[in-house]
Parts: C-alpha cells; structure tokens; sequence
C-alpha cells in the first residue's frame, strides 16, 4: 500500500489529528483486514501486519509472523468461520513518534445471516517502513469480558463482590436449548443479561456480570435432553480441588476434551450430577491452548 501525498510533512505527537494523512494510512490496514476476511483470502488479510510482527490471538496463541499469521486464518476461513464477514473498527490512534504509533481497534465477526458471532477488541503497534508503508508490527487482540455490576457500598445488598478467600465459586450455568437465539433474546430482555459471545452452530453465551449463562444449541440427532445440562465452579487450584473430589469418593476429574473453551475439567457428584471445573474462569472465555483464531 502507497504512502499518501503529503506524509513527510512533520507530524506531531500525540493523538492522530496532528498527522491526519498517516492515520488515514494506518486505518486503511483495518479495512484491507476485513477485505481479505471477506473474501476468505488470508494472504490479504495477512498483508497489513509485518513479516515478524508478534501477534497474540484471543486463545493466547503466537502465529509464527505474518506467515503464521495467513495460515492460522486460512484455517479459519475454511472452517468455523466460512462465510462470515469481519466489521473492524480503529478507535483510536496515537503517534509516539512520526513512524511509530499505537491502535486501539474493535472487530466483530458476522455470521452469514447476519448474526453477530463474536467482538474482540485488540492493541496494536504500527510502524512506518523504510519504504514509507505502515505496518502492524505487533498485535494483541482478546475477547473483552463483561464487567461486573457495581452495587452502592452503603447498599445493604452489596455482599455479591469477590470474596477474599480462595473458595470455589459458582460462576456457571448451561442449558441445552432448541432456540438459543430466542432464548437469549428473552433473558436479555427479561433479566438484562449481557450476550457476549456466539458459537457457530448458534450456541449463545450470556453474562449478568457475576454468572455467565450457556445456551447450548440442541443437536437434532443427539440423545441430550433440553433443559439444565450441567454448572461450573471457578477455582483456585485444580490440583487442591481434585484431591477434595477423589477424597469425598467421586471419580477423578476428567480432561474436557472438547471445542468449548469455558471450562478445562468435567467432574460429577455423588448422585451423578455433572459440573464443570476452569481456573481461568468463565465471563472472560480463553479457548484452549492450540487452537487457531483470530
């Protein structure tokens, strides 16, 4: 991509209005993203970001530079997310030096039929080539998670903030639902619960700020009931936890060898009540460790 007409000027430091044409340089890498999304085409995608730059996805995952970059998308375009359209947003941008600034940009990814799947916000560095181009040199994009709500101290009722002491918490509810959308459309209505994230297949994820709601879209030929499906635990200490489970007489916690990334271990009660186990939590979902993502 050219460098503007009139980027040798001096520019000044600070926010982006005392050097309006490399700003409008570095918001056209967000636009030529999302043309590559749209098209399903990850070398486009790719081509805003420098060939070491160091990109972090929400997964936590490190793509290996711009090439790892391509594939880990090209993974995505051909999968989970076939067919969706990326909506990238810059927020804003600030020079700290005249061939060096910071981004601060907003994405969310667009189901087929216009769903929104998923926003994510990201900060970014970019860096002004010795051949006068922008590029992203570094990158660093997650899932926001949903703020909890803030209750008057004097408030008699204001005993629902974290408590001090490393006690397993119940964070977690999950439903298997013929209608998710509908679903989550009533509870987010009805209760003000906040939907923070959409699984392809159409499973809903919600959140009141304390405890996050799954509405697991029912599989037509699978045998699980709808209704209540199972809880979740967030916890301190998977190790600790474990040893209390085996020594109350329930089997050892088992792996969650799944594609849901809101909770690494499934456990069961003395009455064969299923419930899950996450140490990185619920309202702020990590997939697992290798999976590829944005």
């Amino acid at each position: 991509m050219q460098q503007p007409e009139g980027t040798n000027a001096p520019a000044q430091h600070g926010t982006e209005g005392g050097n309006r044409d490399d700003a409008r340089a570095i918001r056209a890498l967000w636009a030529e993203m999302a043309r590559g999304w749209a098209a399903g085409d990850a070398a486009l995608f790719a081509a805003s970001f420098a060939e070491d730059c160091d990109f972090t996805t929400v997964r936590g995952d490190k793509p290996p530079g711009r090439t790892g970059i391509a594939a880990g998308h090209d993974a995505l375009f051909h999968g989970p997310y076939a067919g969706t359209v990326l909506d990238a947003r810059v927020v804003a941008v600030r020079f700290l030096r005249p061939d060096l600034a910071t981004v601060e940009a907003e994405s969310t990814v667009t189901a087929p039929d216009g769903r929104p799947l998923t926003t994510t916000h990201a900060l970014a560095v970019v860096e002004r080539t010795a051949e006068g181009h922008w590029l992203i040199s570094a990158f660093h994009n997650m899932i926001p998670a949903p703020r909890p709500a803030r209750q008057d101290p004097d408030s008699k009722d204001s005993t629902v903030d974290e408590p001090t002491a490393a006690r397993p918490r119940l964070r977690h509810l999950a439903i298997v639902a013929r209608d998710p959308e509908k679903l989550a459309e009533f509870y987010s209505s009805v209760f003000a619960m906040e939907l923070f994230h959409r699984d392809p297949d159409g499973s809903c994820f919600l959140s009141d700020g304390y405890l996050s709601l799954a509405l697991i879209k029912h599989q037509l030929d699978g045998d699980t009931p709808v209704g209540f499906n199972h809880f979740g635990f967030h916890i301190e200490d998977t190790a600790a936890t474990t040893e209390a489970l085996v020594a109350a007489g329930t089997p050892k916690p088992a792996e969650r060898f799944t594609n849901r990334p809101f909770a690494e271990y499934r456990a069961m009660d003395p009455e064969g009540n299923w419930f899950d186990l996450s140490e990185h939590g619920f309202g702020g979902p990590r997939p697992p460790s290798g999976s590829t993502g944005s």
